[in-house]
């Protein structure tokens, strides 16, 4: 369901409108018909330049129109489930050790991934036996788990990873079977029938609200009064925007949590992987013309800043096919590049140092506090020391 995803895909119907001339041609991201995108999977790029306005045009308003409508019925469903879980009379399940969720109040890309791993590595150095729980979207049928799992198994190679959509089950496969005395649930915070002992919920800096709409007309998976539940606010890519809007951000997501209970982080890039497990300095890419591809949940977030000569989005959680990557190279070629990058979450399902004769890198990157450290890690540890889960 909507509420139980972390990206766009089975949140929308399918709907149409116009494709620009640069995607108008060649078989992918989505499928055309007669210039017209069809979407049986979305495209963040292009979803999001509908929800906010950026595509104009009749066609364009005509879908925001349809949009607007059908968030109606969504945040009716989504305000009976919470408040079916507030009353009780939707059953929450503890279990007997400490659950750490991680989430958000939007769709994809607020860096959840990084923050886990660094929640988990941290976790470890503190003589934690910690377990990850997430519910495996898009897993591939001839592996064992989906992009994440394959991201955070790198992040945090001695840590176990439980994928299932029933993450109750998981938790308890977790305890028993792992031995785990914590648990950290990634993409948690609709996920509200495994009980936890504290909820930390992302807000990216980028894109705070959503755009203002709950899903499909914006980005927003619940109503902005549900970060009353979030005992601690995360602010991501803050190096992104500037002080006064960093500020005044704050100040808004103060008055909707009725906490002052936030911290900032950015990801500065750190150096380059490939394939092979090689690495290199950034430097490396100063005289280089790059083509930047991923398929994430909030694209331009990634590569702002890199300088590419073309970008190409992918529906996030995207599974790459020969042809796909044969098709970037030809892609890359026609722009002249020198170099390919994408994200390490990409780069775990692409097993090529090279697509034809250009090198492919995924940017690595890191979690750098500018604020609000303490805060965190303070209620982690009063989390840690509570013998009472809270649904």
């Amino acid at each position: 369901s909507p509420a139980h995803c972390g990206c766009l895909t089975g949140c929308l119907p399918a709907v149409w409108f116009p494709a620009p001339p640069c995607h108008a041609t060649g078989p992918f991201p989505l499928v055309t018909v007669a210039r017209f995108w069809y979407l049986p999977r979305v495209n963040e790029t292009a979803f999001r330049a509908l929800v906010s306005g950026d595509r104009r045009g009749p066609a364009a308003g005509g879908v925001r129109c349809l949009l607007w409508l059908l968030q109606w019925p969504y945040r009716a469903a989504i305000s009976a489930r919470n408040l079916g879980y507030r009353l009780g009379a939707i059953r929450t399940h503890r279990v007997q050790a400490p659950v750490i969720s991680i989430g958000n109040l939007t769709t994809g890309g607020t860096g959840k991934t990084p923050m886990v791993a660094w929640l988990a590595n941290d976790l470890v150095k503190n003589g934690h036996s910690v377990g990850l729980l997430s519910r495996g979207y898009r897993s591939e049928a001839t592996d064992d788990g989906n992009d994440e799992k394959k991201l955070l198994e790198a992040l945090c190679p001695a840590t176990p990873h439980v994928q299932n959509p029933d993450r109750v089950a998981g938790a308890q496969h977790a305890i028993t079977q792992q031995g785990c005395d914590v648990l950290v649930l990634d993409d948690g915070f609709q996920h509200r029938r495994l009980g936890r002992n504290l909820d930390i919920v992302l807000i990216d800096a980028t894109c705070p609200f959503g755009y203002g709409h709950l899903l499909p007309r914006g980005l927003l998976r619940e109503p902005l009064a549900s970060l009353k539940r979030a005992a601690v606010i995360v602010i991501t890519r803050v190096d992104q925007i500037t002080f006064d809007g960093c500020q005044l951000l704050r100040t808004r997501l103060s008055k909707w949590a009725g906490h002052d209970q936030i911290a900032e982080v950015a990801f500065p890039a750190t150096q380059l992987v490939n394939a092979d497990g090689e690495s290199q300095p950034l430097e490396s890419l100063a005289e280089s013309r790059l083509a930047a591809f991923c398929g994430i949940g909030n694209p331009e977030a990634f590569w702002t800043g890199l300088g590419t000569v073309a970008t190409r989005a992918f529906p996030d959680h995207h599974i790459y096919t020969d042809h796909e990557l044969d098709e970037l190279a030809v892609w890359a070629d026609q722009h002249q590049a020198d170099v390919l990058v994408t994200t390490r979450k990409d780069l775990v399902k692409i097993p090529r140092a090279r697509l034809r004769q250009t090198p492919l890198w995924a940017i690595d990157t890191a979690v750098e506090w500018i604020s609000g450290r303490n805060i965190l890690e303070d209620a982690v540890a009063r989390a840690l020391g509570e013998t009472n889960l809270e649904p």
